[in-house]
């Protein structure tokens, strides 16, 4: 029976990281979007100052229309990463995690008799 369990926290464990690799690859398409509407309304406020530079006027609603969407593409973008982030966080614990909810009781292990990573004391 033991064998079976080990199988079926194995087949969880990568049943979670497949959905981390899926989550994080929805939020780095959202990254991308936003950034591409970043760039875009750049872009746009761009050729409005190229036109004013120009001679032609433009409405100042036009110039705040374009540096409020700058702004919450930013913002978004901002956000986002800050999502990614915390998911690489918690991708990296709960590796730890599940790699030490995996090992049996009473059997030593190799990790244990490595060296810690810089920065953590040893264990003893």
């Amino acid at each position: 029976m033991k064998l079976f369990d080990r199988f079926a926290a194995g087949l969880e464990t990568l049943g979670k990281k497949a959905n981390q690799a899926l989550d994080e690859g929805k939020l780095r398409v959202e990254l991308m979007k936003a950034r591409r509407r970043m760039d875009a309304a750049a872009r746009d406020l761009g050729y409005l100052t190229y036109r004013q530079a120009r001679g032609t006027q433009a409405p100042p609603t036009d110039v705040e229309s374009l540096t409020q969407r700058i702004a919450e593409a930013e913002a978004a973008a901002a956000r986002i990463e800050a999502q990614l982030d915390q998911l690489k966080q918690q991708s990296r614990t709960g590796s730890a995690g599940a790699a030490a909810d995996a090992t049996p009781t009473g059997e030593a292990t190799a990790a244990s008799d490595a060296t810690p990573p810089p920065g953590q004391p040893p264990r003893p």
